[in-house]
């Protein structure tokens, strides 16, 4: 099948999609606005008009129309809903399919009546609607035509690759997350609650940051002037992080937004118990007192209380671990998602030649 993906290609989680299905076979190429390299795919790099920022994306429409009527794959697929969603809608072409990630739905709708409008129009051309879970499913379907169903397919963790070993025990009790050091990502929260904490337990806690991202220096201030020591890991390859999470013993997501949660999702598959902020799409992927503990976003004394609550029970940390692995394992297994998404791409291309034939 030649599959055309209408995508950033630098992203981790573009990657991941593209790399899976050129790995089964498939005919894959990225139209982007990003250049990268993605094993097993041809990704063809919209440049130009590099200093209007966004605005490329509607000076540049007309071309990718056409890169898309040349390349007249069996299937277009569009991964983040208000760019390239826009894109693949403005081609005209079918089938296509548009997938939710996050923001897409959670935030850029509300910013102008223009982007409310974007986001109306590139749901109202796709044969297809996908989103990560069922929090963001729900934002979705109000802006979708009426009677359109929004599937569901989750973007889980690879099991083989996020294989847990036994974890010793530690003078300290290892807290992290691993994220994109930005706003929305709540990171100084846990820097706050850390504080918190090494005021309650001195050393016998300590905290590590994997990620990289504009508010990476703010949050290393933070710490100084709060007087803890944090350890930044900085910006890991996807292919590195199962080490570091092996490396911790509570995985803290506690984010201001996010539409799904797969850091939530890896963490777990890892055996660690998760402590996340209730929105979104969070509760999808943490089930609270079962496989980690939910507090309200923006709250370090919420987040110090939930995280010191499992620094001072080992076993509940390792149950909770072992529960979560078992919840990825049912609900969240990259084999079986992956899956999902390939029987609607036959189904959607079956049904196309059916119609051309």
């Amino acid at each position: 099948m030649r599959i055309l993906y209408l995508a950033d290609a630098p992203y981790i989680h573009t990657r991941r999609v593209v790399e899976h299905f050129a790995g089964l076979g498939h005919d894959c190429e990225v139209v982007s606005f990003r250049p990268a390299e993605i094993a097993g795919a041809i990704v063809t790099y919209v440049d130009g008009f590099e200093r209007l920022g966004k605005l490329r994306y509607l000076v540049q429409a007309r071309r990718v129309s056409r890169l898309v009527r040349e390349r007249a794959p069996d299937l277009l697929h569009a991964l983040h809903l208000t760019s390239y969603g826009f894109l693949g809608a403005r081609s005209g072409y079918h089938p296509y399919i548009v997938s939710v990630w996050g923001t897409d739905i959670l935030e850029a709708p509300r910013l102008t009546p223009f982007h409310g409008w974007l986001t109306r129009y590139a749901l109202r051309h796709a044969d297809e609607i996908t989103a990560t879970g069922e929090n963001l499913a729900q934002a979705t379907a109000p802006y979708a035509p009426a009677g359109r169903a929004v599937r569901v397919i989750p973007y889980g963790a690879d099991l083989d690759l996020f294989r847990p070993e036994p974890r010793p025990e530690r003078d300290a009790v290892v807290v992290g997350t691993a994220a994109r050091l930005s706003v929305e990502k709540g990171v100084r929260y846990l820097v706050e609650a850390f504080a918190r904490l090494r005021q309650r337990f001195a050393e016998r806690v300590t905290l590590r940051i994997a990620g990289d991202g504009p508010e990476k220096g703010r949050l290393q201030d933070l710490a100084r002037r709060l007087g803890v020591d944090i350890e930044f890991a900085g910006w890991l390859e996807h292919r590195d992080l199962p080490a570091f999470l092996q490396g911790l013993d509570i995985f803290v997501l506690p984010s201001l937004f996010e539409g799904f949660g797969v850091a939530a999702v890896e963490a777990a598959a890892m055996e660690l118990p998760v402590i996340g902020s209730r929105v979104h799409g969070i509760p999808d992927v943490v089930a609270d007192g079962k496989t980690g503990l939910l507090v309200p976003p923006r709250d370090p004394a919420s987040l110090a209380g939930a995280i010191a609550a499992l620094v001072e029970d080992h076993r509940r940390r390792r149950q909770m671990g072992a529960a979560g692995r078992a919840f990825v394992a049912d609900h969240y297994d990259w084999s079986k998602n992956a899956a999902q998404m390939e029987l609607l791409y036959l189904d959607l291309a079956g049904s196309a030649a059916g119609v051309r034939a």
